[in-house]
């Protein structure tokens, strides 16, 4: 981590935006609670929240005043403990969003914007890798109104927040985590979507 950061200081002297986007193959942490080993929560912790403390006090070394620190997320895995073999990868996001907050306070008088962006589901991402009933399922439960904009995210959609929470205009947002999701961090799961009337019906043909 720290040679990376120090090619960029020897090629551009100062860092204006850094982005943390990363983790590591599903394999290497997938298991749930009761089953997972020390290695593999140690590779989530390690590739989130160890990861973005190193980097994100290296980037500032070499920020001037507006620089901005993102780190990408994914909320609802450290929100909701339902999807079982999500837990290191949860763990690891929550811990990564509670360091986004504390960089924020240490990093304000000089200037510096640290925020978390948490995407819902988006096409061409890891979704396309998995099997093909997974997707389909997901994208028809999405449409249905689960998220209330009907459809899932795309690259754009999230590049565009990144974009915005980076500019000028964002100079005194700093410690948030922002659901980029079409609305999805809002529906109630404990009520049907017909309770709460925003369940997309399919039409039907004429008889």
């Amino acid at each position: 981590m720290r040679r990376i950061f120090e090619q960029v200081r020897s090629e551009f002297g100062s860092l204006d935006i850094f982005f943390s986007n990363a983790r590591t193959e599903a394999p290497t942490f997938y298991e749930a609670p009761m089953d997972i080993t020390l290695d593999k929560w140690d590779t989530a912790m390690d590739s989130q929240a160890k990861a973005f403390l190193v980097a994100a006090r290296e980037a500032a070394a070499m920020m001037p005043k507006g620089g901005r620190i993102v780190a990408i997320s994914f909320a609802p895995g450290g929100r909701f403990g339902s999807w079982q073999p999500w837990v290191a990868m949860g763990a690891a996001k929550a811990a990564m969003e509670v360091l986004g907050r504390y960089f924020a306070v240490a990093l304000a008088s000089r200037g510096i914007t640290v925020n978390t962006i948490s995407p819902g589901w988006v096409e061409d991402s890891v979704l396309n890798s998995l099997p093909e009933a997974f997707q389909t399922g997901l994208r028809e439960w999405q449409e249905r109104g689960w998220t209330p904009m009907g459809r899932l995210g795309t690259p754009s959609d999230v590049g565009n927040a990144v974009a915005m929470i980076c500019s000028e205009k964002a100079d005194w947002i700093t410690g948030q985590l922002i659901d980029v999701d079409g609305g999805a961090a809002l529906v109630d799961g404990h009520l049907p979507l017909e309770f709460q009337g925003i369940a997309k019906t399919k039409a039907t043909g004429a008889k």
